[in-house]
């Protein structure tokens, strides 16, 4: 299953250019936004760091509604034996805050749950 479509350039933290990978699953009632880090390749913020504003700027530059947008943080696999260099999920759970987001919550998921929500 293939987790990016495109890279995307970001304002990171300090306004810091920055980049991930995304993907946008758009449904009838839903949308599934999954934005991967791409460590080495990315020269500013983490996604990690900065998913509230992060997920601000996608909503805005992509026109969806905040309410029916579901992100989830993807770290792929670097090929290390250390489980923290192991791929994960995580659904990323935002307060609204006016035309943003703030206060995120991390869920990990497994990569078939991912799976399943795209399908």
């Amino acid at each position: 299953m293939n987790y990016m479509d495109e890279i995307y350039d970001f304002k990171g933290r300090l306004d810091i250019s920055s980049r991930c990978g995304l993907k946008i699953v758009a449904k009838p009632d839903a949308n599934i936004v999954i934005i991967t880090e791409l460590s080495e390749d990315n020269p500013g913020t983490s996604v990690t760091e900065c998913s509230a504003s992060l997920a601000s700027q996608i909503v805005r530059d992509f026109n969806l509604d905040p309410e029916k947008t579901t992100f989830i943080e993807h770290y792929p696999d670097r090929g290390s034996k250390l489980d923290h260099y192991k791929e994960t999920f995580d659904i990323v759970r935002f307060r609204r805050d006016g035309a943003g987001f703030s206060d995120p919550e991390w869920e990990r998921v497994g990569r078939a749950a991912v799976d399943e929500m795209i399908r």
